[in-house]
């Protein structure tokens, strides 16, 4: 294990929504430090945990600094975190939380709160080499560590903390309204004993790694007039030299990454005005940055973050900012990607972690993008993710959030492969097309069509109404089908965008069900009919027929009466049918018919739901358990028994809706 100071081991338990924490900190073959990012929703746990382990870096630095634990000249002994007794977990008597640090210098922090005896802690704590006491039901902080190992390890490591409030001053903001509480020169802090030079929390440090980076600059610079008085300079300045140059060109590296080019800090000369500093790209020479906080949020904010690390390795030691790579110490960052673009997230980020080998990354994130890049850049067992609140060790691509977010971007690839599929059959024809949101929708629509149009009093609404369906199965239909495509709710809006942008002559008009408003306000404009995308595209939801005015949620099956949605269809010997919400009570129960359905949510009374039988929405027998007899039939054998026997059925609440298509049609003008 290499020399610098680390966590080595973290056991939380009964605080807040930690049960039972356990982190056993892992170094890697060469004895470095794995980043550990903490994942998880929010409310899980993860700022508890980094709040325990800042809580820690305070007590302990108490041990040897009089001003870590008394900031702004205040009297007597400030907390960093208070013991509060509504913390501990419900249901719980006590809680507790334990840091060992390495290397094994009997380095421990301990926070206790609630009924819990020195006994039973030992048996949580399988560590014999220290002894604690304290009645049982006090509440207690204690520190394991004598003042000269607090201060070597100060000494000799970066230890600090990036909280969520952490602050980047824009440029274009008034210095008035930006609060800044690092006024010291660096050049100009005195060692005074028993002084913490370094703050734990970071913020507000734009102006505080300015002046820094000046001195650097200026260190880095050839002192010519030795140079001409000596006709060879000694070896002692050259070496000095190169190494204060190699800090510069540290802090170049860092920002060179951030802005994906490199570049090179430039100190202009005092009678050119504007700026001393600017950011220069070497390729050309040409100004990028007239200062430090011209730089973007994000950019700002990586940069200062990882110049901090390197000022304090530096301010410790001036000779630690030679190598980034052997900068040692505990870095906590909470919600590393706040203000962070997508890119800097996977690709820029976790190549400035990797420049600092030595140093312990504690992280959270709630950023799949950044996990991935983590990945990319140190390899699926360069660090580790902990997904809260049961700190479970996980792949990337188990991460929750991980997988939701790929799921959207996967359905949204989907709905692009899918609007492909329709336009590849949308192309030839001249009547206009219906594009309906489900897969039986356009089979009613048909059948209803073939039958209406057949009588004689309906004899005006269809003279000239010809069109066509687009014709199609769900995915995994064994039906033998040239079009087969999933056309979700979600994909009509993108389909409409879409299919707008090209010129056609063939009228498109796409139909949704009417069950879901946010859906209804997309595709329906002002006119409450219908709304026209351009391109002859146009979108409508299912008129409400009157007999369903009073429950204006309706999916195409509404357009039947109850009675012949519920009309029972022998099947394989077992007689199904669709059934409503309002057939069962709210708990899915019909116990007249012995009935149960498995989607409680879509039951009770007054709910018109179509449940259909479809995984997860079975109806089976209430008195056996064991029976699997589904009752409800599925909306496609609904379909293709009206197919079969249109006769048993009353399709005049379909009249509402070829109206609306003829309307649409037949105007030479629409506008949204």
């Amino acid at each position: 294990m290499s020399e610098g100071f680390y966590l080595k081991q973290l056991i939380d338990k009964n605080i807040g929504p930690l049960t039972d924490v356990h982190i056993d900190f892992p170094f890697d073959d060469n004895g470095n430090p794995k980043p550990i990012v903490l994942v998880g929703e929010n409310g899980t746990g993860k700022s508890t945990i980094l709040s325990n382990i800042v809580d820690a870096f305070f007590e302990m630095a108490g041990k040897a600094f009089d001003n870590a634990n008394q900031p702004n000249d205040r009297e007597g002994h400030q907390y960093f975190k208070t013991i509060s007794p509504a913390e501990v977990h419900i249901g719980s008597s006590y809680m507790l939380s334990y840091i060992s640090f390495a290397p094994e210098k009997n380095t421990k922090y301990i926070f206790k709160a609630g009924n819990l005896s020195t006994e039973t802690f030992h048996e949580f704590i399988d560590d014999s080499s220290f002894g604690v006491s304290w009645g049982d039901t006090e509440s207690k902080k204690i520190v394991l560590a004598n003042e000269d190992t607090v201060a070597e390890a100060w000494k000799n490591n970066v230890i600090c903390y990036f909280g969520p409030d952490r602050y980047e001053k824009p440029v274009w903001m008034g210095d008035k309204y930006y609060r800044n509480e690092e006024f010291l020169h660096p050049t100009s802090e005195n060692n005074w004993a028993r002084v913490l030079k370094n703050p734990i929390i970071v913020q507000d440090v734009t102006f505080a790694n300015l002046p820094w980076i000046m001195d650097v600059i200026a260190d880095s610079r050839v002192d010519f007039a030795r140079f001409l008085d000596q006709s060879v300079p000694d070896d002692d300045y050259l070496q000095d030299l190169h190494l204060l140059y190699q800090a510069r060109h540290n802090l170049e590296t860092i920002l060179s990454k951030i802005m994906g080019v490199d570049v090179y800090f430039q100190l202009n000369f005092r009678n050119r005005g504007g700026s001393r500093f600017g950011i220069i790209k070497d390729s050309d020479d040409t100004v990028l940055c007239p200062t430090l906080d011209s730089l973007s949020t994000g950019q700002s904010a990586l940069f200062n973050m990882f110049a901090t690390i390197v000022r304090y390795a530096d301010n410790n030691d001036i000779n630690q900012s030679y190598q980034l790579n052997d900068i040692t110490g505990i870095v906590v960052i909470d919600e590393i990607e706040l203000h962070l673009h997508s890119k800097l997230q996977k690709e820029v980020l976790p190549e400035l972690i990797k420049l600092f080998p030595k140093i312990q990354f504690i992280i959270t994130s709630h950023s799949p993008l950044f996990l991935l890049g983590m990945k990319d850049a140190l390899g699926e067992n360069g660090f580790e993710v902990l997904e809260m609140p049961n700190v479970q060790k996980i792949d990337v691509e188990c991460f929750s959030e991980f997988l939701r977010a790929y799921n959207y971007i996967k359905e949204t690839e989907q709905y692009q492969k899918e609007i492909e599929k329709v336009a590849n059959n949308i192309s030839t024809g001249e009547n206009p097309l219906i594009i309906t949101e489900g897969s039986t929708d356009w089979k009613h629509m048909k059948i209803a069509y073939s039958v209406l149009s057949s009588k004689d009093e309906n004899k005006e609404l269809f003279d000239g109404l010809s069109i066509d369906f687009l014709e199609y199965e769900p995915k995994n239909s064994s039906t033998n089908a040239s079009l087969k495509i999933e056309m979700g709710n979600d994909a009509l809006v993108p389909m409409c965008e879409t299919l707008s942008k090209f010129p056609r002559e063939r009228k498109l008009i796409i139909i949704a069900d009417c069950d879901t408003p946010q859906i209804t306000r997309k595709l329906v404009a002002n006119n409450g009919k219908y709304k026209e995308w351009g391109n002859n595209t146009y979108s409508a939801v299912l008129p409400i027929p009157e007999a369903r005015k009073n429950t204006p949620s309706i999916c195409i099956e509404h357009y039947y009466s109850d009675e012949e949605i519920e009309k029972e269809i022998e099947i394989d010997g077992i007689k199904r049918h669709l059934f409503m919400g309002k057939d069962f009570n709210s708990r899915g129960y019909n116990y007249a018919l012995d009935r149960v359905c498995e989607r409680k949510d879509l039951c009770g009374e007054n709910k018109i739901n179509i449940i259909d039988g479809t995984q997860g929405e079975r109806v089976l027998k209430l008195s056996d358990e064991n029976d699997q007899t589904n009752f409800a039939i599925s909306k496609s054998g609904f379909i293709n028994y009206i197919n079969e026997h249109p006769e048993e059925f009353d399709f005049s609440n379909f009249i509402p809706l070829f109206k609306l298509i003829k309307s649409i049609i037949s105007e030479e003008q629409n506008h949204a």
